[in-house]
Parts: structure tokens; C-alpha cells; sequence
């Protein structure tokens, strides 16, 4: 009977292990996750909670998202151009996540230049790689 309870003691441990180590794993996947859907419902508070220095962000007088990239270049989008959306084949070789800001179009043609921002995740915080 104790025979059978070891192994039980051991499969339960075991599996418990490789939780945790998923979880530790997917850590940056849900990060990013969780920050671009902040970004996206312009919940720019809990963002700028996530973020590693030096990228930040936050807002200027005229509504606008001010970014700061991990080289410390700051950018302004203006708040005309919000929000911000997850471009489709994440963030290529170089990067995790890509996101736009797209801003007004007319018949299907933007009016101007989106706003593209490079976002990289490790451990439980984002960084701003480049703002273009």
C-alpha cells in the first residue's frame, strides 16, 4: 500500500513540476498578450504597467499616445490615429509582436501613414523596441 502511494506522490509532484515550468515558459506569450489588448481598449495605465524601462507611455494634452522606445526615442501618435491593432504575422525574425495604428481611412485607403510599433516580451514585462 505505501508502495502505491510513493507513486502516487511522485506523479502528482511531477505534474506540478511541468505546470509550473509551462506556465514559466508562456509567461512572455501571455504578457504580450495581455498588453496588446490594453493597448488596443486604449487601457493605457495598466499598459505602461507592463512595460520595461525605458520603453513608457502615456498621454499628452491633445489626446495623443506619447511611446518611448528601449533606445529612449520618444514619438507621438496622435490620438486621431488610435488605437492601436495587432498586425498579422507577429513581429517577424527580430521581434515578438507587431502592432498599427491605422488611423482614418477613406473608401478603404488610409488618409496617412500608419504608426507601427515593435514589441518584444521576456519574463513578465514588455519592450518597446522601435516605433516607425
Amino acid at each position: 500500500m505505501l508502495k502505491y502511494k510513493v507513486i502516487l506522490f511522485l506523479v502528482v509532484c511531477l505534474v506540478g513540476v511541468g505546470a509550473l515550468m509551462y506556465a514559466w515558459v508562456d509567461l512572455p506569450r501571455r504578457t504580450l498578450q495581455a498588453f496588446a489588448g490594453d493597448l488596443y481598449h486604449q487601457r493605457y495605465q495598466e499598459a505602461a504597467g507592463m512595460l520595461r524601462p525605458p520603453s513608457a507611455l502615456g498621454l499628452d494634452s491633445d489626446g495623443g499616445l506619447i511611446l518611448v522606445d528601449r533606445t529612449g526615442r520618444s514619438i507621438v501618435v496622435p490620438g486621431a490615429k488610435l488605437p492601436f491593432k495587432v498586425a498579422g504575422g507577429g513581429g517577424g525574425p527580430e521581434h515578438d509582436l507587431k502592432m498599427m495604428a491605422l488611423g482614418p481611412s477613406t473608401n478603404g485607403i488610409l488618409d496617412s501613414t500608419p504608426v507601427t510599433l515593435y514589441l518584444s516580451g521576456a519574463g513578465g514585462k514588455v519592450t518597446i523596441e522601435a516605433v516607425d
